[in-house]
């Protein structure tokens, strides 16, 4: 089946099962803050996810002891990109579902998206696009109660790349699809260890403060939670701000999510900051977020 044609049929089943991809898939953009991420098509779960508070529709398991089931990709995958050999199951045209559950509570690392933390230049009058990703830091493969919980403290999930040479923004992601057109397409699902699955705070906030000044750019406020292309749970900001100088961002967590470290800034129990610098100039100023 040519690309062309597959996109829009699978195109058009996505639209008609509508009602019920909401249980597969959150919004890429769920309307958030002013600044915030605008609403995109459904991107699907790929890392293995505990959700302290809900994430829109996204349908999980009670508990470490009873996560959800992985959901395999509808349809037919794709082929023809040219970054990838082989078939595809794509972002935004096929749906799936990695592993999640509910947790009461969680401790996490802090992980900075690349732009803010490398070399790139964050310009005054440019989008900075802010982002911070939450990994799980809690073992669950620790004795409770005399029973184990989850079995060598591995979910399913899928490793979803870039399939385009374009930007990244622009590309299509899917991961691999095994099997052929004769005998029949099947998923294959990835092993994802503890240390790697994402944290979801249904009460995560969000301030910019000019150090300069000390004025708040952006008011501590609730942010909304994305589902990336790469299927992280992630949670982003589009910044801008008017004058160069010194900047604070903070993320603050509620009181059942507690930061264990970070890959840049500082951080305390229920707080992530990380100060950068603007520059004068317009262009670019964003950087990649990372993925």
């Amino acid at each position: 089946m040519k690309r062309t044609f597959a996109l829009a049929v699978a195109a058009a089943l996505v639209g008609m099962l509508g009602l019920s991809v909401d249980a597969f898939a959150a919004k890429g953009g769920i309307p958030g803050p002013p600044g915030g991420g605008e609403e995109t098509a459904a991107q699907n779960l790929s890392v293995p996810a505990i959700l302290v508070g809900s994430l829109g529709t996204l349908a999980c398991g009670e508990s470490d002891l009873a996560p959800s089931e992985l959901v395999s990709p509808t349809g037919n995958p794709l082929t023809g990109y040219d970054a990838a050999v082989g078939y595809y199951w794509v972002q935004k045209v096929h749906t799936w579902k990695a592993q999640c559950f509910n947790g009461l509570d969680a401790s996490v690392f802090g992980a900075w998206g690349d732009n803010l933390s490398g070399d790139a230049k964050l310009k005054v009058g440019s989008p900075i696009r802010v982002e911070i990703v939450l990994t799980n830091m809690t073992d669950f493969t620790e004795a409770e109660g005399g029973l184990g919980t989850i079995p060598s403290g591995t979910l399913q999930g899928y490793n979803v790349i870039k399939l385009e040479n374009t930007l990244d923004r622009l590309s299509a992601y899917g991961h691999q699809a095994g099997g052929d057109e004769i005998s029949g397409w099947t998923d294959i699902p990835q092993d994802v260890g503890q240390a790697s699955w994402v944290v979801h705070d249904a009460g995560m906030q969000i301030s910019v403060e000019n150090l300069d000044t000390g004025q708040f750019v952006v008011p501590l406020q609730p942010i909304a939670p994305e589902i990336n292309a790469t299927g992280k749970i992630v949670y982003g900001y589009n910044l801008r701000v008017s004058t160069e100088g010194n900047y604070q961002i903070r993320f603050n967590t509620t009181p059942a999510v507690a930061f264990m470290g970070v890959d840049a800034g500082e951080f305390d129990a229920n707080n992530a900051y990380l100060d950068i610098v603007v520059v004068p100039g317009g262009g670019q100023g964003g950087g990649k977020p990372q993925r």
